[in-house]
C-alpha cells in the first residue's frame, strides 16, 4: 500500500510500517474530527470513536506502560491539529497525520533519553 507524502516535505519511499503507521493516524485523525464535529452539536457519539492509539503506539514501538499523563497529551496533540482540519481536504489531513507522527517520534526519543 502506498500513501502519497506530502509534496513540499521531499521525502521517498518511506518504510511501509511507517506508511501504515501514517495511514492509521489520517483515519484516527479523520475519525475524531467527525466526532468532535458530532460533539459540538450535542450529537451522543460515544460508540463510534475509532481508538488506534494502541495499535499506532505499538506499531511505532512505545511500551505498554504509557501513562495517563502521555495519554492526555496524546489526545491534545490530537485536538490540537484537527482545529483548523476541513476531513474532506485529503491532502491537508494527510499533512496533519505526517505532523502528528513526526511529534509522536519526537515524544518517544525524548522519552528514551530521560
Amino acid at each position: 500500500m502506498k500513501i502519497p507524502v506530502p509534496e513540499n516535505l521531499g521525502l521517498i519511499n518511506l518504510p511501509p510500517k511507517v506508511e501504515l503507521a501514517i495511514f492509521l493516524i489520517k483515519s484516527e485523525l479523520k475519525n475524531a474530527k467527525f466526532i468532535n464535529d458530532l460533539n459540538d452539536k450535542e450529537i451522543d457519539t460515544h460508540a463510534g470513536y475509532l481508538d488506534f492509539s494502541g495499535l499506532i503506539l505499538a506499531m511505532m514501538g512505545f511500551g505498554n506502560d504509557l501513562t495517563d499523563e502521555f495519554m492526555e497529551w496524546y489526545f491534545a496533540c490530537q485536538t490540537r491539529l484537527l482545529e483548523n482540519v476541513n476531513p474532506e481536504n485529503d491532502k491537508e489531513l494527510l499533512e496533519q497525520a505526517f505532523n502528528f507522527y513526526l511529534d509522536l517520534l519526537a515524544k518517544k526519543r525524548q522519552s528514551e533519553v530521560n
